[in-house]
């Protein structure tokens, strides 16, 4: 139901940078997982692919392909358009709304 393949909820896709921003608003998390980020402050922490040359300089991380920190590996707008573009595909699948009828007669009581 979490990845929105079985009919029954809404489809959910989440964005990394999103929950780290709302659920690690300090970067605790970032700078202990990820040192070469320590030095990168919090209003930029999130999404450190941004920073420009200028910022990588003064915060000591290089962002580039072969650099400390890498380039993304996904376009994080386009992925996502993309998966819900899949997953609404998915839920119009005859077996798709089968499952649901059936998870829908085993999980919700008749009134």
């Amino acid at each position: 139901m979490q990845a929105g393949v079985t009919g029954t909820n809404t489809i959910r896709i989440y964005n990394p940078s999103k929950q780290a921003q709302e659920h690690d608003p300090e970067g605790a998390f970032i700078r202990r997982w990820l040192p070469e980020l320590r030095g990168v402050p919090v209003p930029l922490l999130f999404e450190p692919w941004k920073l420009t040359p200028m910022e990588q300089q003064l915060y000591g991380v290089t962002v580039a392909a072969d650099g400390e920190y890498p380039l993304p590996v996904v376009e994080l707008e386009q992925a996502a358009r993309e998966a819900r573009e899949r997953l609404w595909g998915w839920r119009k699948r005859a077996e798709v709304k089968k499952e649901n009828s059936r998870i829908l007669a085993r999980h919700v009581r008749p009134e």
